[in-house]
This record gives structure tokens, sequence and C-alpha cells, in this order.
């Protein structure tokens, strides 16, 4: 795919230092894209990441990281964020004054957790209500936690959408449509036994629906978006209590912060050769989660340390499980549980979700909003990055066996 500057100023119309993904835009600023348009800068994103850079992965190119003790390791780590500090800050790091306070771990994001939250902040026959009683049902029928079933359920109502619109418009006088009535219409038959959850798969599109908006208000809005995020915590209570002991051991800790150097390292020189062909830093946008871009001497990148408390809360938890899974403390980590960890947090979709996209409606200051549609969302930088660490996190966790 043949890349040009007009493909990223239509992407940066949507996605932007302001509204950061396509996720912000339409859940904080009730603005989302055309259909068309968001695919468009979806296949404008996937091309750049895959086929603009040549990713390098090469350990023996960036050897000095497992060769540096751990306080050096650190300090190197440190002094690189800091040199990006302000911009690191800008792109969700939490501006944390030491090093150490970037490796959190937060129990609240536990899907026992999530799941209590969220029963506690519904309001009853809203469109989260009926979907939260969708994953309670799917949850009961195929014995799986809030966060699969949560995914399963969104999943289903994504593929459905269009049909459950042209089944509630069909004789009606009015159409425009409320978001709780197609949200209740969805869980009385997803929610049933398989046979008639194939109703809501089987039914038919008649065409476009853009003449029957749905609708809901911010607040409706805001609840329904807090309320599929369970999708993005599958981990447990416990799970959430063996990586807090993980991410107090200093050979994890050194084996994260070698594997985000490295990582920043190898795409020091071909994002360097992205930024001049393009003439333009926003080009690194899509970027941002994992580096960001700094002045001065040196690699034009910085670590963004938030990174390091993304893969505390999304990575560590899943070698926990492995940990738990084995009947083993958290002191037996090993590289093998550590590989088995980033395979099992991909597995479980950690990098991924699916989102409604919403538009206000009816003018920039109104407090009804439109569901366009669903879209699954997923960082651009994190795609890349989970590969990388499947191969190197383990790699660097060996180098620092014996200090």
């Amino acid at each position: 795919m043949t890349l040009d500057h007009g493909e990223l100023n239509e992407y940066l119309l949507w996605v932007n230092e302001e509204a950061q993904t396509a996720k912000i835009s339409s859940e904080l600023k009730f603005r989302s894209p055309p259909r068309e348009r968001l695919r468009a800068n979806d296949r404008f994103v996937r091309a750049l990441v895959t086929e603009e850079v040549a990713w390098s992965t090469s350990a023996g190119a960036h050897h000095e990281f497992g060769e540096l003790t751990e306080s050096q390791l650190r300090a190197v780590y440190w002094e690189a964020a800091e040199r990006a500090r302000t911009t690191a800050v800008s792109f969700g790091a939490a501006g944390h004054r030491t090093l150490d306070e970037y490796f959190a771990v937060d129990p609240s994001r536990s899907e026992e957790a999530a799941l209590a939250r969220a029963r506690g902040a519904i309001t009853p026959h809203s469109p989260a209500d009926y979907l939260l009683r969708t994953i309670d049902e799917f949850s009961v029928s195929t014995g799986t936690g809030p966060a699969r079933a949560c995914r399963q359920a969104m999943s289903l109502l994504a593929q459905g959408w269009e049909g459950l619109i042209s089944e509630r418009s069909r004789g009606r006088a009015s159409s425009v449509l409320r978001a709780a009535d197609l949200l209740r219409a969805f869980h009385e038959t997803a929610g049933s036994p398989t046979p008639r959850r194939r109703q809501v798969e089987q039914l038919p599109s008649r065409g476009r629906t853009d003449s029957s908006p749905v609708l809901l208000t911010t607040a409706e809005a805001r609840e329904f978006s807090t309320l599929y995020m369970l999708g993005k915590y599958p981990f447990t209570t416990k799970e959430y209590e063996v990586a807090g002991d993980l991410v107090a051991l200093p050979r994890l800790r050194s084996a994260m912060l070698a594997a985000h150097l490295h990582f920043t390292a190898s795409s020091a020189k071909p994002l360097a050769e992205l930024l001049s062909a393009w003439g333009t830093p926003r080009v690194l946008l899509p970027f941002t989660e994992a580096f960001v871009g700094r002045t001065g001497p040196g690699a034009p990148l910085s670590p963004n340390p938030k990174l390091i408390t993304v893969l505390c809360n999304n990575v560590v938890p899943a070698m926990a499980g492995e940990l738990i899974r084995r009947g083993l403390p958290a002191a037996a980590l090993d590289s093998r549980a550590v590989h088995a960890g980033v395979v099992s947090a991909k597995r479980r979709h950690i990098f991924s979700l699916a989102v409604a996209m919403f538009d206000r409606f009816g003018g920039p200051l109104s407090s009804t909003v439109r569901i366009s549609g669903f879209s699954m969302r997923a960082c651009p930088a994190l795609v890349p990055f989970s590969s990388f660490i499947e191969t190197w996190l383990p790699y660097h966790f060996d180098r620092y066996e014996r200090q």
C-alpha cells in the first residue's frame, strides 16, 4: 500500500494530540469518523506500522542493555525517559518523580473488582443495564469470566447491530430509535440459549441504517462505554495479588527496562527514516504508547514509561496466572513463565477492545448522542511490541539471572 500525505492529513483530522485515539475521540469527545473514513484510517495506520517501518529486533545490535548492571540500567532508562518527560506526560505517562513508581500493579483492575463497580454504577433499564444482563447470562451459560463474556457479547452485538436496527425500524412511524430499546431486544435474544442466540447472528441487514439514528444521553453513553471496558480486565484478584509480588522482583524489573530500551533503540533508525520521509513528527503519533520524540543530541526517541505500568497491569498478571497454574510462588518465576505469560496475555486480547462509536446528535452542545456502530480498537505500537517482548523479555530475564 502506497501512502501519501493526504492520508496522513485525513487521519490527523480524527486522531491527533488532543484526541489521541479513535476510542478517546468517540467516548470523551463524542466525535467519530464516518465508517469508511474509520476503515481508511485503520488501513493507513496498519500500513504505516507494518510496511513503512522495517522493525529491527536483533539483540546483537543492542547487546549493551543486557550487559549493564541493574543500577546502570535504571540510570540509563530514567535519563532517557526524563529527557522527554513533558511529551510523555502529554501521551499518558503519569509524570512520576521516581522510576519505581511506574512499577505499579492496580488490583482494582481485577475482573471481580471491575464487575462489582459496574453493578454499583449502572442505571436500571439503561443500555448498559441490558448489556450487563447479557454478559451475566453469557458468563453463566459458557462458564467463562465476565471479561470473556463481555467480549463475546460485544462481538455479537456488533455483528447483529444493523440487523437489530432494521428489525426495530420496520413499521415504525418514527425512524429514531432508543439505544435502550435495541439493547433490550438484543438481551432478550442473545441472552437466551444458543438456538435463539443465532437469531441475532442471522438478522438481515436491509441496507444502510443511517436514516434510523440510535440515540442515548451522554450520561448513558459514558455508562455504556465504562461497562464494556470489562473486556479489558481478564485477570483475577489472585493473579493481581501475585503480580504485585512479581513486579517487586529486581530481575523482572530489569528485564522490562532492558526490553523497552532495546525496542526503542531498535526502532530509532527506522522511525527516523519515517520522520525524514514524511517531514513531520506527527507521523509518529501511532507509536506514542511505546516511545515519544525528543529534542537534543542522540536518538530521536525516548521510552514512554507509561508502557512499564501497562506491562505491570496487563502482562505481569498473565505471568502470575502461569505460576498459579503450576502451583509455584512468585520467587519461582523463570523465563518459561515469562514467555508463557506474554503468550497468555495476547491470547486474552489485552491489547484490543470492541468499542462503540459515538457522535453528538443535534449540535455541539447537545446532551444526546448516537451510536453509529462498533469497532475493534488496538494500539498500533503495541502490535509490534507484543511480538517483540514474546522473544526478548524472556531473553533479558535470563541475562539478568545472576545480578
